[in-house]
């Protein structure tokens, strides 16, 4: 039986465009692929040194080999494969490490990326994310658990959207795009989203009320909890 979901994300329109940047926020097949190749990685079934043959990995994932060229590609360009012409592509060495390395990266630009947007924020943005907050707030209810997933990456991209700062924007909404997989494989606890949605919530104030040094604050305090706390040693 298929469970309808009852979180629409269409009820924030200002907050969707942040979230989409203006273009399609679906997933597509080669974006599956290159998550589910990253996992792989990420788990350490696929480790350093490891050649990729794109007809072995199209038939594990059951898809054709356009896509796992297309995502190898991606792959290579992102720096976790090496790809050199008339030879196979290979896992980059440490490539396992990729989704606590990017965390790191985040803990070094979103605070202060957070400090710039504090006060810059448009109103009907700010909005959309205290009508989120409450339909992600902890409840009996399944449906909070997707709605502080929404609310956890709309309150990251309207960051990267409003530090005025492009690099910034830039390095965060590329680093945020690796938190699907994180999504996959970090089998979040309840207790884990009910922090993570307080953490959220002192974010979200700070901004709304311009406090710059709040904002950095808070921030940083929530990336360092979700370091300490990640489920498993290579998911952050």
């Amino acid at each position: 039986m298929v469970v309808k979901s009852l979180f629409h994300p269409d009820r924030y329109p200002a907050l969707r465009l942040v979230v989409a940047d203006g273009g399609d926020a679906e997933m597509s097949l080669v974006d599956n692929v290159y998550d589910q190749i990253l996992l792989q990685i990420v788990n350490g079934d696929l480790p350093g040194g490891s050649e990729l043959k794109t007809t072995k990995l199209a038939e594990s994932l059951e898809v054709s080999r356009t896509p796992v060229a297309q995502a190898l590609v991606r792959l290579a360009a992102d720096g976790l494969v090496s790809q050199h012409r008339n030879r196979r592509a290979t896992v980059r060495e440490a490539a396992e490490n990729w989704l606590v390395d990017v965390h790191q990266l985040r803990q070094l630009v979103e605070p202060h990326a957070a400090a710039r947007a504090a006060g810059n924020i448009d109103p009907d943005v700010l909005a959309d994310l205290e009508m989120l907050a409450r339909e992600a707030r902890p409840n009996k209810e399944h449906a909070w658990v997707e709605a502080a997933a929404y609310f956890d990456g709309g309150l990251h991209l309207t960051i990267a959207e409003y530090c005025d700062n492009l690099p910034m924007r830039t390095t965060i909404r590329q680093c945020w795009s690796y938190k699907r997989v994180s999504y996959q494989a970090g089998n979040d606890t309840e207790q884990s989203l009910r922090r993570g949605f307080r953490e959220h919530t002192a974010i979200l104030e700070a901004l709304k009320s311009g406090d710059s040094a709040g904002a950095k604050s808070a921030v940083a305090k929530h990336l360092d909890s979700a370091s300490k706390t990640r489920p498993k040693s290579r998911i952050v």
